[in-house]
């Protein structure tokens, strides 16, 4: 299959500049849709990340990823006739393209069209981080759909190739991205026409042109190649090794320590250092990892250092629990839970106040939340991270055990219903909780046929599943409805 019409074929290839006044008026716009989002204004949230994107369209963390999450977090919107006169997608503005098409997928986070038409004015406009990431909604999309169109990975494959191409002699990691993605493009493809003989050829050869550039990138001009000082090339090598002898581990820290203590304020210097001692798993070493964390926090204000500080502190609870599992010691076991719950509360409900748009990190801490019980606190946070496509069934699941924990059976069977109605695959583990928590619903809310029912459907998926309680349960509640039968007098069946 030869590819489709290049969508950016003219121009010049070089990616577009932003100066550090763009991306400042950018940050400014950026910030203000953070704060609109905390106050839950998602309308003009999005609007506020549209403005910033218009002066720095490649910001994909601070601009993209944060618009779409209030676009989940607000929910779909009726795009109408007048919108679509309004944003057009196919100017010869080819970033205004890019723009308007985010505007409508924010007024419709699900459209496959505005993807795509995202996608394809994002690359036409060089945006190539910005073809990357809204690349991988749309294949994600276009795989779910219920009749997949070749005309897309077909696109996508001619898209994903051209980029590689394009980045090969000056940024071969794009490069090679780019083609992975073509690669996985053109596998697709072939799954929905595996006797097409010219899609086999396309993929062996993409596949080969990507076998080259990894092995060129591998070998030959990375910046490790062009160290010459054979000492320094060795150690670069050493701190890559996952297995070293306690002594080089040593002298590497030593040396790491030297470079940080000149320039203490370097971030590469900062992380070396803080991965080298983190490497042994050792908690005095650890400590001193996590002060030069909280001193580059304090100094830089860079949050992703205090970040990496708690999750060293959280590895170390993790393991000490672990230890004290082994050791079998019941009591001081629970201490120890109690102790990680606590911290995990505190980080969790501290990264949800640093990126309010991050659905993951209202997962993590919703998650949280009902450990501790806090089911009041939980659901809300979980419905909001439900918005989320990749959490949304676990979401569902916990939302609907907080309504059981309070008692409202009515709400966690609506919910429960909900959620295996949206889940693709009803007997993996996910989706036999989902019904096994819908039928403990049931039970409670006294109504045992219909739980009867689901009960017997998670045993012909999984006979024995929860040790045999399921077959319990059903056999108890057979029982119930004989005796019940018997006191009114009535024959039960054999």
């Amino acid at each position: 299959m030869s590819k489709a019409e290049n969508p950016s074929s003219s121009g010049d290839d070089a990616r577009p500049a932003f100066t550090d006044g763009d991306i400042a008026r950018a940050r400014q716009w950026f910030r203000h849709g953070q704060q609109l989002v905390e106050k839950k204004n998602y309308d003009y949230a999005i609007e506020s990340y549209i403005t910033g994107l218009e002066f720095w369209p490649e910001a994909v963390e601070e601009g993209h990823k944060p618009c779409r999450a209030a676009a989940l977090f607000r929910g779909p919107r009726k795009v109408s006739f007048t919108d679509g006169i309004k944003y057009k997608t196919n100017a010869k503005d080819t970033k205004r393209s890019m723009l308007n098409a985010e505007v409508l997928l924010s007024k419709d986070p699900g459209n496959i069209d505005y993807m795509e038409a995202m996608f394809k004015n994002a690359a036409k406009s060089r945006f190539d981080q910005t073809t990357l990431w809204i690349g991988e909604l749309l294949a994600d999309a276009a795989v779910k759909e219920p009749k997949p169109r070749l005309a897309r990975f077909v696109l996508m494959r001619t898209i994903y190739e051209e980029l590689g191409d394009r980045n090969a002699n000056t940024d071969p990691p794009m490069a090679i991205a780019g083609l992975e993605r073509a690669v996985q493009a053109l596998s697709r493809l072939q799954a929905l026409k595996p006797q097409d003989l010219e899609i086999s050829t396309d993929l062996r050869d993409v596949a080969g042109k990507l076998t080259i550039l990894r092995g060129k990138y591998g070998s030959a001009d990375s910046f490790k190649d062009s160290i010459r000082d054979s000492d320094a090339q060795a150690e670069i090598r050493d701190q890559e090794r996952i297995v070293q002898s306690d002594e080089r581990l040593d002298q590497l820290i030593a040396a790491a320590e030297r470079r940080y203590s000149v320039k203490p304020s370097d971030k590469g210097l900062i992380n070396e250092l803080v991965d080298l001692l983190c490497r042994r798993d050792d908690e005095n070493l650890e400590n001193k990892a996590i002060q030069v964390l909280e001193k580059a926090f304090t100094e830089l204000r860079e949050y992703r250092f205090k970040l990496k500080a708690d999750d060293i502190r959280m590895r170390q609870l993790k393991r000490r629990s672990r230890e004290v599992l082994a050791s079998g010691s019941a009591e001081e076991a629970k201490r120890m839970v109690g102790a990680m719950l606590k911290l995990e509360l505190s980080v969790f409900k501290e990264r949800c106040e640093q990126y309010p748009t991050d659905l993951r990190l209202r997962y993590q801490y919703g998650q949280r939340l009902f450990q501790a019980k806090r089911y009041d606190e939980a659901i809300p946070v979980l419905q909001e991270a439900r918005a989320d496509p990749k959490t949304r069934g676990q979401c569902s699941l916990l939302i609907g055990q907080c309504f059981f924990k309070k008692g409202y059976y009515s709400a966690a069977i609506d919910t429960l219903r909900e959620a295996i109605k949206l889940h693709e695959v009803q007997d993996n583990e996910l989706g036999k909780d989902l019904h096994y928590r819908l039928a403990r619903a049931l039970e409670e809310d006294g109504r045992i046929e219909e739980t009867l029912k689901i009960y017997g459907q998670i045993i012909q998926w999984d006979y024995n599943y929860r040790n045999g309680e399921v077959r319990k349960r059903i056999d108890d509640l057979r029982k119930r409805q004989e005796d019940e039968k018997a006191a009114k007098g009535e024959h039960p069946k054999d």
